[in-house]
């Protein structure tokens, strides 16, 4: 992956689901009824989940057309679709209707995303959920696992109900070489290498030597500290579905179905570079921004551009969520003093995170004229 030319171009299919811990944005925002919201689309998940909190607008932009069409189905199939249909139609219930499903809603699609989505309808049919990029990564490291784990052992992970239960199971069970060696060949220097990761990808926050090492400390984390059994990030990583369907993201949810339904009118659908759409934008525009990990596709003259219109266009005392994955970002230098970093929030959201793939999850904020 070559920097050196700025923003990396993106127009695959990445994610079909958001792999951003929401609960982690919804602290650092603080979202309120009045505020305007900047989130970078992704798999469309969080940005339906901040309509929870009740904002004013909601701003889902995006580099990768892709996922501007992601987010464009399923607000299309939530308009459509009752709540049962829709888990049908995405693929978390079993169904064999999609496509006559996808021709009652595709009118709701404007000309691009019908045309993107029409020419795609195995996805449809087997419901999306799981067909990105990203995502069949993920099935590829479960393929493995199952190897190495067996499927009996990967389920009865999620039946421990207390830390002390968590910790015995991962320790006593779970922590095999074999389990250990998965990070090796998945993640090792020269097989990220080989994906056309540059050479700034392989520095850690967490004071790990390899990436392997760093994400291991993570997944471990996520296995023994947080609560299993309600954390269906975890269960996407190991069993490659939810686990019940009282845990997954709230959209996908019966009891916030029809409130984040009402709402999606205030959700706006833009495709295009973050700092270029930010920069026609008047100043002092929006409230809160959820970076997601952007940066880490970026050289650091396009890192300071970006957080550069970040700072002219946010409010006095807008909230600001930001991440690493791999590559070790951080606001530029020159704009810390405007762009405050909440150690103590930012280090209760890093180890409460439960999508435990990111190696940073900061709180910022605009300093208060």
């Amino acid at each position: 992956m070559d920097l050196s030319k700025g923003q990396v171009q993106l127009s695959d299919l990445i994610f079909t689901m958001s792999w951003e811990d929401p609960e982690c944005d919804r602290r650092a925002l603080e979202i309120q009824p009045t505020d305007r919201l900047v989130t970078v689309t992704s798999g469309g998940c969080n940005t339906l989940a901040f309509l929870l909190e009740d904002p004013m607008d909601i701003y889902a932009v995006d580099i990768n057309p892709a996922q501007s069409f992601v987010l464009e189905l399923k607000m299309a199939a939530m308009r459509r679709l009752q709540h049962a249909e829709f888990l049908e139609f995405l693929g978390v219930r079993q169904g064999a209707r999609r496509k006559e499903m996808f021709r009652d809603l595709e009118g709701d699609l404007t000309s691009d995303a019908r045309a993107f989505w029409k020419v795609r309808s195995p996805l449809i049919e087997s419901g999306i959920l799981g067909k990105g990029k990203y995502d069949r990564f993920i099935t590829l490291f479960q393929s493995l696992l199952r190897l190495v784990q067996g499927r009996k052992r990967i389920e009865r992970i999620f039946q421990n109900d207390t830390t002390e239960r968590q910790r015995s199971y991962y320790d006593e069970v779970w922590n095999t070489r074999q389990w250990r060696g998965i990070f090796k060949v998945f993640f090792s220097k020269r097989v990220l290498g080989r994906r056309g990761l540059s050479a700034d990808y392989f520095q850690f926050d967490d004071g790990s030597t390899s990436f392997a090492e760093s994400f291991l400390r993570r997944a471990r984390h996520a296995m023994v500290d947080l609560p299993v059994r309600t954390n269906y990030f975890l269960a996407q990583y190991l069993l490659g579905r939810y686990l019940e369907e009282t845990a997954m993201p709230d959209y996908l949810t019966s009891q916030h179905y029809e409130l984040i339904r009402r709402r999606m009118d205030r959700v706006h659908i833009i495709t295009s570079d973050l700092k270029h759409w930010l920069a026609e934008q008047t100043p002092a525009s929006f409230d809160c921004f959820a970076l997601s990990n952007i940066c880490e596709l970026m050289n650091f003259q396009d890192t300071l551009k970006t957080f550069r219109e970040v700072v002219r266009t946010a409010r006095s005392g807008a909230r600001m969520s930001f991440r690493n994955l791999m590559i070790n970002r951080a606001v530029p230098d020159e704009l810390k003093a405007q762009i405050v970093r909440n150690d103590r929030l930012s280090k209760e959201l890093l180890s409460n995170d439960r999508s435990f793939v990111y190696s940073r999850v900061d709180a910022l904020r605009l300093a208060k004229e």
